[in-house]
């Protein structure tokens, strides 16, 4: 039986199995393919973050403290761009964006920060995979490109890559 062709990926991104739902499930993007993840007990996948989603607690906690209108919480370890604000004397979950992570300024205080980036924009470098495989730096983040079929990486001086004919 023919498997549907998925979309091409960007390494390390990720993407709720159900995007119109709570679900559990996942995609990550490793090596070029997807694959399915699950978030664990207790979490859901939500849309938003750094890398696309995340998993976040399926709900807050029962016996949670009453907010004050305007308190921010970071949603905790492995969720670095998803927090709480309380709203109407409940909390409803945010994301800060892309390249924006939570930080926890105080006891029921958060800022949305930029994120320190993984490069300095504009580098590149062979690796991959495939011998024609590379990364490319984009605003502080890594990103996987390739180049023309039958070609190979070339690392070359000053943190760049060339494409060359031949494997």
């Amino acid at each position: 039986m023919a498997h549907a062709q998925q979309p091409s990926c960007r390494e390390g991104y990720r993407q709720c199995q159900a995007q119109d739902k709570a679900s559990p499930f996942y995609y990550r993007c490793g090596g070029g393919q997807w694959s399915l993840y699950t978030c664990g007990n207790g979490y859901t996948c939500n849309v938003g973050g750094g890398t696309g989603a995340a998993c976040v607690p399926s709900a807050p906690p029962i016996r949670q403290p009453a907010c004050i209108d305007g308190q921010r919480r970071c949603a905790g370890p492995g969720n670095d761009g998803i927090y709480y604000l309380c709203s109407g004397g409940a909390w409803k979950i945010y994301t800060c964006g892309n390249g924006y992570e939570c930080k926890q300024t105080g006891p029921l205080q958060a800022v949305c920060s930029a994120s320190a980036p993984q490069c300095q924009t504009g580098t590149q470098r062979c690796g991959g995979q495939w011998p024609g495989q590379y990364y490319s730096c984009d605003n502080g983040r890594w990103q996987q490109n390739s180049c023309n079929p039958g070609n190979r990486c070339v690392n070359i001086p000053g943190d760049l890559i060339n494409c060359a004919v031949g494997k």
